[in-house]
């Protein structure tokens, strides 16, 4: 069964999305508390992404960093409430995009607490940072979906969704 989950995920950080200042690494940081769609309906859920990107040019490989989501499902169809996701950065990989700053990464599922999210699979995800106050373009944005196993994390064009409380940090590292 295939089974798409698609994740808000935004980030508090204390660096700028401004290319060219801070760290040669893409990296990408923060949370947020919204809502994920999912084949089941749209959940509240609480997202956080910290990590990074050591290959700055392009591939995103190698990464580190941590990774959670907790979707609050009330219990419908028997799922846990919450469900709980949360594991690796294995892939990251940051660029400007569409007058943001976007991020792709490729999260691994290392702990579940459901069968439908199995260990070693990934989250596909992308998260576009829009800048924040007087500087921000709109609110940032986010979205992904559940995937096979894997480390590659290419700039797939899915759409994002805003976030609705939360920050997403996001550098490239050029």
């Amino acid at each position: 069964m295939a089974l798409t989950i698609a994740a808000l995920v935004p980030g508090t950080a204390l660096a700028t999305h401004s290319n060219g200042q801070g760290p040669g690494k893409d990296f990408r940081n923060g949370s947020d508390k919204g809502f994920c769609p999912t084949p089941f309906g749209t959940f509240p859920c609480h997202v956080a992404v910290n990590g990074q990107g050591s290959d700055a040019a392009g591939s995103g490989l190698p990464a580190t960093g941590s990774w959670f989501i907790d979707i609050t499902t009330g219990g419908f169809l028997g799922l846990p409430d919450p469900v709980s996701i949360s594991g690796a950065v294995v892939c990251l990989h940051a660029g400007p995009n569409l007058g943001g700053n976007d991020a792709w990464a490729r999260l691994r599922i290392d702990v579940s607490n459901t069968p439908l999210a199995p260990l070693g699979f990934t989250v596909s995800d992308r998260a576009t940072d829009n800048g924040e106050g007087a500087n921000s373009s709109g609110p940032d944005a986010s979205t992904g979906f559940l995937n096979a196993p894997g480390t590659a994390c290419p700039p797939i064009p899915i759409a994002v969704s805003p976030i609705l409380q939360g920050n997403i940090t996001i550098h490239d590292g050029i």
